[in-house]
């Protein structure tokens, strides 16, 4: 009798054995092996992007290098202090190197709320030539200025009074 059920009750415990491999060992792997094909795929794909932006963009440290260059020239054309001092320095060396005749320079500020104004007046002697230059390089310099006002009076040499207005970011 004993070799009657000894038959299904080796058979009843290797399935039981199997089926608890096959809970515990073998269905564990194959969920991290999942998780681990589903994760490679990820990683190719951002690979893949990466490859990508390198073609389109090339050297992503040249790209970053020239958007710091570009922030650094808005930084100086929005300057961070209006400093009035070098811009009419500047204005008198222009006005030198055009043979213009600066008669005075006014400065005014402007209240804002989050960029500093101020408008400087600069009344001048020049003819017609040389203010057109000196206007154009005043306003081409490497600073945020607008021309507000114009006004000019004469036929040979001109009598001309200029407001310019130049800006910076609030501390």
């Amino acid at each position: 009798m004993r070799e009657k059920s000894f038959l299904p009750v080796t058979l009843s415990l290797c399935a039981t054995a199997a089926l608890l491999f096959w809970l515990l060992v073998y269905a564990p792997v194959q969920a991290e092996i999942s998780a681990m094909k589903l994760e490679t795929r990820q990683l190719q794909m951002q690979a893949r992007e990466l490859e990508n932006l390198q073609a389109r963009y090339g050297n992503l440290a040249d790209y970053a290098e020239k958007a710091d260059e570009r922030l650094t020239f808005a930084r100086e054309f929005l300057p961070t202090n209006i400093d009035d001092e070098k811009f009419i320095d500047s204005l008198y060396q222009i006005a030198a190197g055009k043979k213009i005749l600066i008669n005075s320079v006014t400065v005014s500020e402007i209240p804002g709320d989050e960029i500093q104004r101020h408008t400087i007046r600069v009344r001048l002697d020049a003819d017609y030539i040389s203010l057109l230059n000196f206007i154009r390089e005043v306003l081409d310099g490497g600073r945020l200025v607008e021309l507000a006002n114009f006004s000019a009076e004469g036929s040979g040499v001109l009598y001309c009074e200029l407001e310019f207005d130049i800006f910076a970011v609030k501390n």
